[in-house]
């Protein structure tokens, strides 16, 4: 350092002058002091370009590497520059290494290039080959979840509502129904205000399976009284019997378990096992368990079938099922209004995907379904009339060429559009607005062809041939390119609104592009305002 910088103060005054100096002047006692300083300017700035360098000479060098060289380089030249009273030959050493930084970049720059190059080449690899699979296992949703044919691929809500059953025929033997439970963990956007959810399941030897599923689910409203006498269950006053003012819970039912709330358990997974007292001087019996139940607080009171073992609480997919014992609920108030929760029964529509133990062979496709009884439409025929509908769609596609072509994958998300015209009975729609795996927008748009709608809003059948209740065809489009009529739609109108028109729709679609593309998704829609 101090070598350094007694070559770059070895001349000074004024760049490249030799004239002499007289030493005991003023002029040159400032002369040597801005010398020193823009000598000391300049190391710091060589010194910047060797640290910049150093981080640079792997052998995997970023872009932010080659920045850092270049902005000290940078500073290097304005501090050479601004070192007016600093010899010219003694800054030649620095010119020099910054032609060699210079250099460093350059060859840097060229090997950057090369791994993104590679990378490029290997990331378009793989996603041909993701293509490939998930062409070859996109299908339409069809058949029927007992049946062995090849073409099952069948999604719904299983008994209780609280999971996606998944059924995937075989050709020969029944399939077996794959439950997905809800991944808590999983966020899945909402799509035009139905809320979004994720669904998996990994079977032993079986792959991966996963469900995106979105929900139109609504406001609470406020409903019935929590209990009552028998027969004010039977006028519909109340929601339950009560007796000595406790109402028996048997969460072995299908939907008990979710009503279930217990005040102080945080545990998500296991057993909660509540115990009698110990010492029990006073002789209890019962085990008190506070907590609500149907969403109304109150005591749970449990009478354990072995005393010494006491009573338990199992973590089940939605809330607890209660165990080994008697279980019965006390509300604090039993004429507390039961919400009645949104949760309870909702349209959805969604896409499954299984990919096998060896993620060789993908299968994909969507569904709608209700979670729990939604109503249909009624008297379609006899209205008259237009009306549109909006909403979103979700599902899975690929593009996939084995010539050089496009060879793009994933889920998608989209906007949904459906005309109806109550007049003739008819409907038709539009997938649009699409958003591929990586984010980016896509210039797409699926068309659904006009459809007959039945009296009890059922969406399936060529209008032009009557008495046909097939599915209809689709179009895909792909920057303005249309593609030929294929594939097929079909869904239902429910929940009308008070003046008869159905409120919301759902269905599915599948969809072909020649040879190279191939989509199945589901939508959701609102009635317009």
């Amino acid at each position: 350092l101090v070598a350094s910088l007694a070559l770059l103060l070895a001349g000074c005054g004024g760049g490249s002058s030799t004239a002499p100096v007289d030493p005991g002047s003023t002029e040159e006692e400032l002369a040597a002091e801005r010398a020193e300083m823009q000598a000391m300017a300049i190391m710091t700035a060589s010194g910047a370009v060797n640290t910049a360098l150093a981080a640079l000479s792997g052998s995997a060098p970023t872009q932010a590497q080659i920045d850092d060289v270049n902005a000290a380089v940078s500073g290097l030249q304005a501090a050479l520059s601004a070192a007016a009273d600093v010899h010219d030959a003694a800054k030649a050493g620095y010119h020099a290494q910054i032609m060699t930084a210079q250099g460093a970049v350059s060859r840097a720059e060229m090997a950057l290039m090369a791994m993104q190059n590679t990378a490029a080449e290997e990331a378009a690899a793989a996603m041909a080959a993701t293509a490939a699979k998930l062409y070859a296992g996109i299908s339409a949703p069809m058949g029927d979840a007992t049946s062995p044919a090849a073409t099952d691929r069948a999604a719904d809500y299983n008994a209780d509502n609280s999971a996606i059953i998944v059924t995937i025929g075989d050709g020969t033997n029944v399939p077996t129904a794959v439950t997905l439970m809800e991944d808590e963990d999983a966020t899945v956007a909402a799509q035009h205000g139905w809320e979004g959810m994720m669904f998996t399941a990994s079977p032993d030897g079986d792959g991966t399976y996963e469900a995106a599923v979105y929900s139109h689910v609504g406001e609470p409203t406020q409903g019935k009284k929590f209990g009552g006498t028998a027969a004010e269950v039977t006028a519909n006053e109340v929601e339950y019997e009560l007796t000595n003012g406790a109402v028996a819970v048997d969460t072995n039912q299908a939907g008990v378990p979710a009503r279930v709330a217990l005040t102080g358990v945080t545990r998500t997974a296991g057993t909660e096992t509540f115990n009698l007292p110990d010492p029990n001087p006073g002789g209890a019996t019962i085990i008190n368990v506070p907590g609500s139940f149907h969403g109304v607080s109150g005591t749970y009171n449990c009478t354990p079938s072995a005393p010494a073992n006491g009573c338990s609480a199992d973590v089940a997919a939605s809330g607890f099922t209660l165990q080994d014992g008697t279980w019965t609920f006390t509300p604090n108030d039993p004429n507390t209004r039961l919400m009645e929760t949104p949760d309870d029964m909702y349209a959805s529509y969604g896409w499954w995907l299984h990919k096998s133990e060896d993620g060789e062979t993908f299968t994909a496709s969507a569904f709608a379904a209700n979670r729990g009884t939604v109503a249909a439409a009624s008297g379609i025929t006899a209205l008259m009339g237009k009306a549109t509908y909006s909403g979103g769609a979700a599902g899975k596609y690929a593009l996939h060429s084995s010539t050089g072509g496009t060879n793009d994958a994933g889920h998608f998300t989209a906007d949904a559009t459906l005309e109806a015209n109550f007049t003739d009975d008819s409907i038709t729609g539009t997938i649009d607005n699409f958003v591929g795996a990586d984010g980016e927008a896509r210039n797409w748009s699926v068309g659904l062809m006009s459809s007959t709608v039945s009296d009890t809003g059922v969406i399936a059948g060529d209008p032009a041939t009557a008495g046909n209740t097939d599915a209809q065809m689709t179009q895909w489009t792909i920057d303005g390119t249309d593609g030929a009529a294929a594939g097929q739609w079909s869904g239902s109108l429910h929940e009308e609104d008070d003046d008869g028109v159905p409120g919301i729709g759902t269905g599915t679609f599948h969809s072909t592009f020649g040879r190279d593309g191939m989509m199945v998704g589901s939508f959701g829609v609102n009635v317009d305002d």
